[in-house]
């Protein structure tokens, strides 16, 4: 068995660790026994690396056994991303481990270990493909001095927000402290200073009223139980003419949450005091909403 080299430092704990689609853009911290051993370790010859750590203390549903065989055995072994290799610690993308695991092993991972892996069978994420597709064209449109997303997650849409908005103010709100907190650490370590997490409900946002320029929920309303309410809450943060984004999956493309149609979503904004209107690219609907006086 191998010997402790480092350990984790990150936000993350097993509940959040269980979003594997969110948690692959997230950063944690590795720091070595000795500090000096960095530059032995981490290399900018190499962008990816294999690392071994403490496995995770449960196990993701039967259709995710190849996770399973991953993270959750005798020991963890996550394929990173290195952002940055400093004096004392290097910051990855992807570590699956939760803050404080231990580390086993570092090697770096090649095009020959890219090619044997090839094969290996993941399920889809059907959605992460559809995000992909669709929010590049979104992102253009989404513009004011202080930018709220909802259900901002592990970040990574916020801090797109974020960049494309230099001169704005981007706060993300998030129900779970381990996201919110996660998130903060990605910004810093990304060096992205006008965005700040908070923890907070769809249903109570931490806003004065009238106090945001545009509002985003990416993929998000669909998975709350009272859409209205939450609805009813942004337009309350909203300014007069205020923006409020939302993408989410068409109801043939996606099976959790309440099954809308593109006319149910537009009433249902409409009904709360917005003017709404939609599109319906690629397994999405993207709706832009402008609150009402």
């Amino acid at each position: 068995m191998f010997g402790e080299i480092g350990t984790v430092r990150n936000e993350a704990d097993e509940s959040s660790l269980q979003i594997l689609s969110l948690f692959r853009e997230s950063i944690s911290e590795v720091r070595l026994k000795e500090p000096e051993s960095v530059s032995a370790y981490f290399s900018q010859d190499y962008s990816h690396y294999i690392v071994v750590h403490t496995p995770l203390n449960f196990r993701f549903p039967e259709k995710r056994e190849a996770w399973n065989l991953r993270f959750c055995q005798g020991v963890g072994v996550s394929v990173v991303e290195l952002v940055v290799a400093e004096t004392g610690s290097a910051y990855v993308r992807g570590l699956m481990a939760v803050n404080g695991s231990k580390i086993f092993a570092i090697l770096p991972f090649t095009s020959i270990d890219a090619d044997k892996a090839k094969n290996a069978k993941f399920p889809e994420d059907r959605m992460a493909q559809v995000r992909a597709q669709v929010l590049p064209s979104v992102f253009p449109g989404i513009k004011g001095e202080t930018i709220l997303d909802i259900g901002s997650g592990f970040g990574t849409l916020t801090m797109e927000l974020a960049k494309n908005n230099p001169e704005s103010q981007v706060y993300g709100i998030d129900i779970h402290d381990s996201l919110t907190g996660q998130s903060q650490m990605n910004a810093e370590v990304l060096g992205i200073p006008n965005v700040q997490f908070k923890t907070g409900s769809a249903y109570a946002l931490p806003f004065e009223g009238d106090s945001v320029d545009a509002a985003t929920c990416f993929f998000m309303l669909h998975h709350l139980d009272d859409i209205k309410f939450a609805l009813f809450e942004i337009k309350r943060v909203l300014k007069k003419g205020g923006l409020l984004t939302a993408v989410e999956p068409l109801a043939h493309q996606h099976h959790h949450g309440p099954q809308l149609s593109e006319t149910a979503w537009i009433e249902l904004f409409e009904d709360v005091g917005f003017n709404a209107e939609s599109e319906t690219p690629e397994g999405a609907i993207v709706l832009k909403a402008v609150k009402r006086g």
